[in-house]
Parts: C-alpha cells; structure tokens; sequence
C-alpha cells in the first residue's frame, strides 16, 4: 500500500465514522481513524490473539459435559507431559474450531461502542486489571520473529504511532516501583497505574506490566499513609513507627536500584541479553509480599498512636509465616520503644514524661489530698496495648502510685527508693525492648515487676500501720463513732441532753464541743491517746422546721493525710451510721427516763387510785418498746458491726498494699451499711423503723405530761387535807379556810376527764405501734438476708404478734436457723 492509497483508505474510514457517529471532537475521529485503520492492515487473524492457557482451558471445560471434561484433564495431562512445545496456539485452535464463524467473527472484530469514548482500564488494590478488550490490542509481536516486528513497526509509523518494546515497559515499571509515572504507565486517583489508552500494547504483555505495577500502587499506598501519619504529630511511638517503616522499605529501594543497575548494564553491552518482564516478575516476588504486608500495617495503623498503634501492629504478629514474623517483631522494637522507656521510668521513679497522651496511665495534675491515690491517676483503656494484661497493668499502676503516694503524701524518702531506682535504671540497659511485647509470666521482666510492686506495697503498708498508726485510728472510729465505747456514749447523751432538746436553730457548735471536752475527760482512760481526742469533733446537720437538737446532732472524727486516703471518702458514710446508731440509742434512754420516772413517782401513785390503771398501761407500752429497742440495739453493735469488725481487723493483718486496705475497709463500710439497715435495699426498712420510734416519742410527751398533771392534783390534795382547820369566832359560829366543795368537785372532774382522755390515747398509741411493730416484722420475715429473718423471731420472742397474722406463722427452715446460728455464735 503505497502513501497515495493509505491517504485515499484514511479518507474513505474517517467518512465512514462522521456518517456513522456523526460531527465529533477532532481528537476522538483521530482515535478511532487509527482503530479502523489498524484493523485493516492486520494480517495475523485469529492465530494472533494472545489468550493466557488457563482462560483458554477454561473456555474449552465451558462447552463440555461433565463426563469430557473429566476425560479432557487427563488428555490434558498428557499433553502437558509431552514434547510439544506451543500448547497455547494448538488449544486455542481447537477452541475457536468449535465456534461458529459469526460467533469467531464478533469475538475478534467486535469494537466498543463507539460513544464511551474511553476504554475502561483501572487497577484494584490488588494489582489486578478490570479491562475492555481492545481490538488493536490482537497484534502479537514476537520479538524473536524480526520479520513481523518490522512489519508492524511499518505499519504503526504508518498511522503516526511508534512501536512500545519491552524495555520502555521494564522502564516504566521501574519508574511505578518509586510511584513516578511512565511514558506507558499513569498513576490513577486510587494511588494505582493504569496504562495509557493511546498506547498500542498486546495484551499479554499489558496484564504482566499491570500485575507488576502493583508494586508502585503498595508503594505509593505506604508513602501516602506515612505521610499522614507524620502530619497528624501523634507522639513518638507515632514517629517510631514511621521511622521503623522507612527502614523497612530501604531494602526495597535496594531492589529497585540492583534492577535499575542491570537494565543499565544490559543496555551497554550489544549482546542479545536483556532485562525482560519475566525477569521483572521472578525478581518481584519477594518484595511484592513484603509491600503487601507493609501496606496492611500502614492501613490498620490510620489514626492511631501509642500504644493503640502498637496493638495494632502486634496483631499483625500472630501468623504463621516465619518471615511475616520476623518483619512484624523488627516493626514492634521500634514501635514500643517509647512505652517500654516510659514504661520503666513510671515503675522506677513514678514519673510520667507523656505530652502525646500515648501511655496508658494517665496523671490528673490537679487532684490533691486524699483523692490522689483515688483519682490522679487512672488507666487509660484506649491506649491500653493488647499484650498487657489487666492483671499487669493493675500491677503497673500500683507500683507508680505507691512511689508517688509515699514521696508526696507520706513525705518518705528513705533509701529505698535510690535502691529500687538503680534496679531498674541496670534492667533497662541490659534488656531490650522485646521484652515488654513478648511477656513471658516467669521472664526478667515479670519477675522485676513483682519484686517492684511487692515492695513499694510493703513500704505503703509499714509507714501507715508504724508511722501514721492506721489501728489506733480505726479502733477509735469504731468506739466513738460505731458507739464502741458505750460508757462514753451514755454519758455524754447524758450531758447533752439538755442542750439537745432545744430547737434545732437555737444551738451553737461551740457550746456542743465544750460539753464534748467534758464528756471526753470525765470518760478517757490513761490508755487513750490524746491526739486521738483532738480529732473528735461536732457537726451539726442544716435544721430544718420543728426539729430539736437530736435531729442535727453528729460525732465527727477528723484525718488527716495518709490516713485519710482510707477515710475521708467514708466519712459521710460513718456519719449516717453514727446518726442511726445515736437515734436508736436515744430511744433507749428515753424509755429509760420515763421508766425511772414511773419507779420514782411510784409511792406517789399508789396514793391516787384513779390514776394506777394509766401507770398500768404505761408500764406494758414501756415494755414492749424497750424489748425492741434492746434488740435493735444488739442487732446493729454487735451482730453486725463486731462480726465486720472481727472480719476487717483479719484482712487487715493479711494486706500486703494500700490498694488491698482499702477494699477491705470498703468491704467492712457496706457490711455495717447493710447491717444496719442503710443499704439501698434496707431503705424501706429503715424507713418504717423510724415509723416505729415514733410512738416512743408520742409516749414521752404523754409520760411527761401525765406525771406533771399527776404530781399537781396529788400535792393539791395534800394541801387540801393539810389546811383544814376550825376557828372559833365571838358568834359561836363556825368557818372552813381553803376551797370549797364545788371547786374541788369540778377539779377532780376535770382531772378525771384528763386521765379518761389519756387512757384513749394510750390505747390509740399503743395500737399504733403495735400494727407498726407488726409489719415491721413481717418485712424482717420476708428479706433475703437470714440474719433479718432470725431478728425477726427475736423481737416476737412470746409469738405475740404471731398469734395475730399468719404471715408470721411459717418459720425458717433448718438450715436458716443452722446458719444463722453459726453466724451469731462466730461472732460471739
């Protein structure tokens, strides 16, 4: 075809387009002039389409049976096995001899449509290619074949195209392995390469270059995730990372440049050797694996920093492949080098040097007192790594809050501490930092750590129990604020009394810790300490209306620091018992008061007959009160706060760290919560036990006033009785001085009418408590707790108010009683 011919064809094709597509860009007649044309002047047909074996095979299983196909693998074995050498072209032939000659024609000839423009072609993130078969694509060049190779090359410069070899392609790809685009290959929006449409490259050698190009698209996906990284300034163990990554892809900059090396050497010498895709694939393969492993942990470490970044890539560490773990742990050195220094300067000095937040404890700076061991320092879960356990970090955590507690609230600075720092300051030197992610529970590591939390406990333990005298401060809040020290108790109800039966918003503090200081010296022992009794103190409750002193009153116990760490956050606690303890023991004291009062006045009474069926009744109300209160007294002081006590002061004995301390003090506060009945689940109890204090209260003012009213008609009385006299006057006519016998017939009425009225109210009263009484019971007898169930048969010891509800009838089991008995007799 001369140039006069290919002119007059190039016209003809382009009219054939415009009528077809109709007017169009210049740019896109062009295109698809050279397609047309490049069909036309191919003359390799069918034999040059280059089919892969494996899609070819795949085609051929397509049109057979079930029962061929299987006899068609072992033909194929067999083939496979023998001398014949072009396996593809001989398949491939006998595949399209199967095919219909329209079906083999549209297979060959068939063209997209023309108004997509552009041939889809876009890499995944595997490296693979999604394409459209072009048709300008079927020229196979072979570069042994010369011949064919000038022909095409003719033909391409024929069209304006120049020819693309292999050793553009190995160029290219060279390029794509440092991410840099190519004459052939561009890089696409995903960070992968595609080739270039314009470009007329077979399709063999097109899949292998974008197979291998998925070198650049993992390089390029490790560069950019770096990047961010960096950008984001998360910390060191962030910058440890980048810098482990970079290390890690020197080596495949190496590779790059040993290829590039031989592609170069391969160009000066004239010889038939060069560097191929072949090479280029075999070469490949190791670094293709690492860069995939490299990208995975560049993608799982988006976002994160300190030691969540480390869990992340130490998930990468459990696989099987003895390389991927050899690439994981170089990786997780540097990654954890930061935390395994913070780590050892945190369990050494206490100290924690983390502006980044990437460790996983987390200081408060402005938490004092005795909310430091509480609050100021915390573990922080988010940046907890995977391969620490909770059991280990609870152990991390309380070795540098020790140190810290002893240094800042103890004021201890004893040689220890320089000792236990030089231990680990020599631990540091001589391992690395493998130890901290591949924790062995009997390696150095674990072994320094529990030599270091076990002493700086024990030191914890000796300075509060020696120095600060832990004991003697719980004992003194047990005796004064438990109501231990009954003596001093009473006593000082004694002296308060008066004052406490003001209102409320008449009373002073002062005047309440002045009568304190008497009670407390009137009581004290030679073996009481005095700094014990300086740390006593009166709290009174905001009064609301109506309220009397008892209603505000509370003992208070002051600590300082270390103490008070234990303490402090129960204070409000010890304080609530305290308040209920004292309303109980008030009750007994009044019903005391008013006992005694009716002892007292008893010659009195038996003088006036009307009023001894009042004194009667009094007396039976007295009784059944006292019994209850003498019984919840008991119930509170001894069967729970001793049994709690005896338990605490064991644990206590066995504590080996603040930390065990103080849970066993938690422990011992809710144990006397629940025992007396100021739990969440005891509150409807004690709620209705107030209900029953208070016809105890309505007794009191009753008692009072009916000996006052008593006390005045039995002395008016006697004056009446004593100051009858006669007196004889000048009329021999007789007069009485004193009252006359309608006065003192309507006083004793009046009197009368009184003590009827009392009457009713005292039945009314004890009717009252008597139905308060009784579902107080039947709430003890339908608890959970056994102990409250045997309370409850105790304060219905006669079977009184069982006899009177049914619901009181079924008695505990056996094995209640049995328990409740081996509780009550261990306590004792």
């Amino acid at each position: 075809m001369n140039m006069i011919e290919a002119e007059t064809v190039g016209d003809l094709v382009q009219k054939m387009i415009i009528s077809l597509c109709g007017e169009q860009k210049p740019e896109l007649i062009r295109k698809w002039t050279r397609f047309s044309l490049g069909l036309l002047s191919s003359s390799q047909g069918v034999e040059t389409i280059r089919e892969d074996e494996i899609t070819v095979i795949s085609h051929i299983k397509d049109k057979l049976s079930s029962g061929d196909t299987v006899q068609f693998d072992k033909l194929y074995i067999d083939l496979k096995a023998g001398p014949l050498r072009n396996r593809l072209r001989n398949l491939t032939f006998l595949l399209n001899m199967c095919q219909s000659r329209d079906q083999l024609k549209e297979r060959i000839f068939s063209a997209p449509d023309l108004k997509l423009r552009l041939c889809s072609s876009v890499p995944s993130t595997s490296g693979q290619i999604s394409e459209m078969y072009l048709p300008s694509q079927i020229v196979s060049v072979d570069d042994a074949d010369k011949n064919t190779r000038d022909s095409l090359m003719n033909q391409n410069k024929i069209f304006g195209e120049e020819y693309i070899s292999e050793s553009i392609l190995v160029q290219d790809l060279i390029y794509s392995f440092q991410g840099i685009e190519g004459k052939v290959l561009k890089l696409d929006s995903n960070c992968g390469f595609q080739m270039d449409p314009m470009m007329n490259i077979d399709r063999s050698r097109k899949q292998a270059t974008l197979r291998l190009s998925e070198l650049g698209y993992l390089y390029n996906i490790i560069q950019k995730g770096l990047e961010r990284i960096s950008a984001a300034a998360s910390g060191q163990v962030a910058d440890s990372f980048v810098a482990a990554m970079h290390s890690e892809l020197s080596e495949y900059y190496r590779f790059i440049a040993i290829i590039q090396e031989e592609v170069n050497r391969a160009q000066s010498q004239s010889g038939l050797y060069r560097v191929t895709l072949s090479h280029l694939h075999l070469w490949a393969c190791d670094p293709l694996e690492t860069l995939k492993w490299l990208a995975s942990i560049v993608r799982a470490c988006q976002g994160q920093k300190g030691g969540a970044l480390a869990s992340a890539v130490y998930e990468f560490s459990n696989h099987g492949d003895a390389v991927v773990k050899k690439l994981v742990r170089r990786i997780l050195e540097s990654v954890c080098d930061p935390l395994y220094n913070m780590l050892i300067r945190w369990i050494a000095d206490g100290e924690l040097d983390d502006p980044y937040r990437e460790f996983f404890i987390e200081t408060c700076t402005d938490i004092t007192g005795y909310r430091m061991w509480h609050e100021k320092y915390q573990v922080r879960n988010n940046m907890l790594p995977s391969f620490i356990t909770k059991v280990q970090v609870k152990q991390i955590l309380g070795t540098g809050k020790s140190i810290n507690f002893l240094r800042e609230v103890c004021k201890d600075f004893t040689p220890w501490q320089g000792n236990h720092t030089e231990m680990f300051k020599n631990f540091s030197e001589e391992y690395k930092v493998d130890v901290l992610f591949d924790m062995d529970p009997d390696g150095r590591l674990q072994t320094m750590m529990d030599a270091a939390y076990k002493e700086t406990s024990t030191r914890v333990v000796e300075v509060l129990t020696k120095q600060y005298h832990l004991m003697d401060h719980l004992h003194a809040i047990k005796g004064y604020l438990l109501l231990g020290q009954g003596h001093f108790i009473q006593h000082l109800m004694h002296l308060l009394e008066t004052e406490l039966d003001k209102p409320a918003s008449s009373l002073y503090p002062h005047n309440i810790s002045s009568i304190l200081e008497t009670g407390i010296r009137a009581t004290a022992t030679k073996l009481d300490d005095l700094d014990i009794h300086r740390r006593l103190d009166v709290r009174l409750l905001a009064p609301s209306e109506n309220e009397r002193g008892w209603d505000v009153f509370i003992l208070d116990y002051n600590v300082g620091e270390p103490i008070g760490t234990i303490l402090e956050p129960c204070r409000q606690i010890y304080q609530t018992v305290f308040f209920a303890l004292w309303r109980a023991k008030r009750m007994e004291s009044i019903l005391s008061t008013i006992w005694k009062r009716q002892i007292t006045s008893a010659k009195m009474l038996r003088k006036m007959p009307e009023v001894l069926p009042i004194q009667t009744h009094i007396h039976l109300i007295i009784s059944s009160m006292v019994h209850l209160v003498h019984q919840m007294q008991y119930f509170f002081l001894f069967e729970v706060i001793e049994c709690s006590w005896d338990a605490f002061a064991k644990q206590l004995e066995q504590a080996t760290s603040l930390d065990e301390i103080i849970t066993a003090h938690t422990y011992f506060i809710d144990a006397v919560r629940r025992g007396t009945l100021l739990d969440e689940k005891s509150q409807e109890l004690m709620d209705h036990l107030r209900s029953v204090y208070g016809p105890i209260l309505d007794l009191q003012n009753l008692e009072e006033t009916f000996l006052t009213r008593t006390t005045k008609e039995y002395e008016t009385r006697l004056v009446e009785n004593s100051s009858t006299s006669t007196t004889y006057v000048p009329s021999n006519r007789l007069e009485f001085t004193g009252t006359t016998d309608s006065e003192v017939t309507k006083r004793q009425s009046t009197f009368l009418k009184y003590l009827n009225t009392l009457a009713i109210q005292l039945r009314l009263l004890s009717r009252t408590y008597q139905d308060r009484v009784k579902k107080f019971l039947i709430m003890l007898a339908s608890a959970e707790d056994v102990s409250l169930q045997l309370l409850s048969v105790r304060l219905d010891f006669n079977e009184y108010y069982k006899s009177k509800d049914s619901r009181l009838v079924v008695p505990l089991t056996y094995l209640h009683r049995r328990q409740s008995d081996q509780t009550f007799f261990g306590c004792k």
